[in-house]
């Protein structure tokens, strides 16, 4: 896959481009400081991803994008969180806050070899504050609050996320979504096909989880040890 990278911070290039040595397969074709060497750099070489910074002088990253007739797949480098939902539909692949870890700027890249670039629905919750977060339902950046999520279920190659107030269908898969929720421990896994928010658990009865708005989840065997050390049950 060949790569680009533009961006005005000559550090900010050269961490880029030290993860993407640690990639097989990964091919930088250029470095770009501006918007310009970045669309001359287009022109000399078949760019399969681009890795953008947003604030650039004379031109920022998204008003490039916006110029570009057939853009690459992009990923956005930034260090400033306002732009998400913009870049996102302007259909980025992904969008990392700056300074990157390796380990989120290999989940972006994993993404777009996967192909998952077209619906980027549970990445913009790395850039929203952290009692929110936005998933792509039907063309639309759906508002969903970590708190009000009763539970989350799995079908196939989508997510159906049940909320107080509502009910999502966002194209992801429960492995993402149960990796951007890691940080909020009220969430469990308790099924291949589902996780729960821990509040609305009111009984549990023979491996059948019961919900304070009715459902009624199956336990999975492999994940019953862990349901019951997560709620404390003693």
């Amino acid at each position: 896959m060949n790569c680009l990278i533009v961006d005005d911070e000559v550090l900010a290039q050269e961490v880029i481009e030290h993860y993407l040595s640690k990639i097989e397969g990964m091919v930088l074709v250029g470095k770009c400081n501006n918007a310009l060497e970045a669309f001359a750099a287009l022109n000399r070489h078949q760019v399969d991803l681009m890795f953008l910074d947003i604030k650039m002088p004379e031109i920022s990253g998204l008003e490039f994008i916006r110029s570009l007739k057939k853009p690459p797949r992009i990923i956005l480098t930034t260090a400033f969180t306002e732009y998400a939902l913009e870049g996102y539909e302007l259909d980025i692949s992904d969008y990392l806050l700056k300074p990157v870890s390796f380990e989120r700027f290999l989940k972006a890249v994993d993404k777009v070899r996967q192909g998952q670039h077209k619906e980027p629905a549970i990445a913009v919750a790395q850039v929203v504050a952290a009692d929110s977060f936005y998933v792509k339902s039907d063309r639309k950046l759906i508002k969903i609050i970590p708190s009000e999520i009763i539970y989350i279920e799995s079908q196939k190659n989508y997510l159906l996320i049940h909320t107080l107030t509502q009910e999502v269908v966002t194209y992801s898969t429960l492995n993402n979504m149960e990796d951007e929720l890691r940080n909020a421990l009220d969430f469990i896994r308790i099924h291949k096909s589902f996780i729960i928010n821990k509040r609305f658990v009111r009984q549990l009865d023979n491996n059948i989880i019961f919900l304070s708005n009715g459902s009624e989840l199956p336990l999975g065997a492999s994940y019953r040890d862990s349901f019951i050390a997560g709620m404390r049950i003693v």
